[in-house]
């Protein structure tokens, strides 16, 4: 559906998004993942035209287009990581608000407040004042307040920050109630966990994307082999011991209890492993992620 080609987007003397390439596909729930700083709100802004950009081109259905325009604009439903209800004004006030900026007919208004508050379990709260709602809450009114306008692509982001657990699940659940109305829902996450979820996710570090690929194809095409030792004694010291060896300090990292190590899917173990207890561990998509930011490309084993 949405195609961003070599985008790239500067503040002064910081890249914030240097040369990036995606794709969101219709009908999909795509999983932009990476710590702060790593771009993500940055290309969200430019994708709804509050940021320019450097260079690059956006492609809508495989035809330019520029971000504010009517012809991208109002298929698009932006959520920031900020978004600014009134707190003063009730629950339904705020959708009613919010329903006048995106012109949406009273008729039509009724019918999709109505549904939109049943979907996100805040029938009972409508006459609530915003300002008074659990973070988990306001961040359920803000998304029915873009909903609002029924947009195909709905770009959130970093939705479920600083929210509890419960309202991140409840959350999320909506997010795939979405997709399997037909949305293309985009989203922002630090949470690797969360980004599991996803259908397509996009790792991405300082500006730049690490590696992207659909969920099920992240973990059946991960070229490393990933194993761990569980030091009987003092872990922190073992790991030290072990990332003085030559090549492990970029293949070696703490989980819990056990140390694990990116080691090249064939070949001999590198020199300073074998007294090693080494078993094989299932990669998670943090594991995937360290990957590809120490290693990418590189499979040398550093003996």
């Amino acid at each position: 559906m949405i195609r961003l080609e070599k985008i790239s987007c500067t503040f002064g003397s910081l890249r914030a998004v240097d040369n990036v390439s995606l794709r969101i596909r219709r009908g999909a729930v795509t999983i932009l993942a990476g710590a702060d700083g790593a771009g993500k709100s940055t290309l969200f802004r430019i994708l709804a035209g509050l940021t320019g950009r450097d260079g690059g081109r956006i492609y809508l259905d495989e035809r330019e287009v520029e971000p504010g325009t009517p012809e991208l604009r109002d298929r698009l439903g932006y959520m920031p990581e900020r978004f600014s209800l009134y707190p003063d004004l009730s629950v339904e006030e705020n959708l009613n608000f919010f329903a006048d900026i995106h012109r949406v007919t009273r008729k039509r208004r009724e019918e999709r407040k109505d549904r939109l508050l049943g979907k996100t379990g805040m029938q009972d709260f409508r006459g609530r004042r915003a300002g008074a709602l659990s973070g988990g809450m306001k961040q359920k009114l803000a998304l029915s307040t873009i909903l609002l306008s029924s947009p195909e692509l709905i770009v959130l982001d970093e939705p479920t920050t600083g929210v509890d657990p419960l309202s991140r699940l409840e959350f999320l659940a909506i997010i795939r109630e979405l997709k399997e109305e037909g949305k293309t829902v985009v989203m922002a996450t630090p949470y690797l966990d969360e980004a599991e979820k996803g259908d397509y996710v996009i790792m991405l570090k300082e500006g730049r994307v690490l590696h992207q690929a659909a969920m099920d194809a992240v973990k059946r095409d991960f070229p490393a082999r990933l194993v761990q030792a569980r030091p009987r004694k003092d872990v922190i010291a073992a790991y030290r011991g072990l990332c003085d060896l030559p090549g492990m300090r970029e293949r070696a990292y703490l989980k819990g209890p056990a140390i694990r190590i990116l080691l090249d899917r064939e070949g001999p173990l590198p020199r300073g492993l074998e007294t090693l207890h080494l078993e094989p561990a299932e990669p998670s998509l943090e594991d995937i992620f360290i990957y590809y930011d120490r290693l990418g490309g590189n499979h040398g084993t550093g003996h």
